[in-house]
C-alpha cells in the first residue's frame, strides 16, 4: 500500500486547493461541504488510523497555509483522521462494497463532526453560540458533506471500495 502514498499526497494537494479556493466559498447557511474531510475518511477507512492521522496533519497544514488560520486547522484536521481512523477496514477483510461504503459514510459525518467542535472552540466569526454552531451548524455542515460523498463515492470511488 505503501506504493499509492504520493499518489495520495498528490490528491492531497488538488483536494486542499479546491476546498479552499473553491468550495469553501459555497456557502449554505454559512456552511460549505469539506471534500478534505471526505478524503481523509477515504484514507483513514482504506490505509488506517496512522495513516490518517498523518494525512490529516498535512492537509490541515495545507488548509491553514490556504485559509490564514494554520494551528487550528492542524489540529482540526488531524482529529478527523484520527476519529474517521476508528471506521477503518482492514485490507484483508471480506467486507462488501456496500459495508465499506456504510463505513465511509459513517466515518464522514463522525470524523466531520468532531472536527468542526474543534473549529468552533477556536474560531467563531460569527459570534453565534457555541453550542449552536457545534450542534445545528456541524449536523448541517456534516449532512452536506454526506451528499457530497455519496455523490463521489458513486462517480469515483466504487472501484476502490470494491477492491
Amino acid at each position: 500500500m505503501t506504493k499509492k502514498y504520493p499518489y495520495y499526497i498528490s490528491i492531497l494537494f488538488i483536494v486542499a486547493l479546491v476546498q479552499e479556493l473553491g468550495l469553501s466559498h459555497l456557502t449554505f447557511y454559512h456552511v460549505s461541504p469539506d471534500i478534505v474531510t471526505i478524503f481523509l475518511a477515504f484514507i483513514s477507512v482504506t490505509i488506517g488510523q496512522k495513516a490518517g492521522t498523518s494525512f490529516g496533519f498535512f492537509a490541515g497544514l495545507l488548509t491553514g497555509i490556504l485559509s490564514g488560520n494554520m494551528g487550528l486547522n492542524m489540529l482540526a484536521r488531524t482529529v478527523e483522521g484520527f476519529i474517521a481512523g476508528f471506521f477503518n477496514i482492514p485490507e484483508d477483510s471480506h467486507a462488501t462494497t456496500k459495508q465499506k461504503s456504510k463505513r465511509l459514510y459513517g466515518a464522514i459525518v463522525t470524523a466531520g463532526f468532531c472536527a468542526n467542535a474543534v473549529l468552533v472552540t477556536g474560531y467563531n466569526p460569527l459570534a453565534l453560540s457555541p453550542a449552536y454552531r457545534i450542534f445545528v451548524l456541524g449536523f448541517l455542515e456534516s449532512l452536506i458533506t454526506l451528499i457530497l460523498a455519496f455523490i463521489i463515492t458513486r462517480l469515483f470511488l466504487k472501484k476502490s471500495l470494491a477492491g
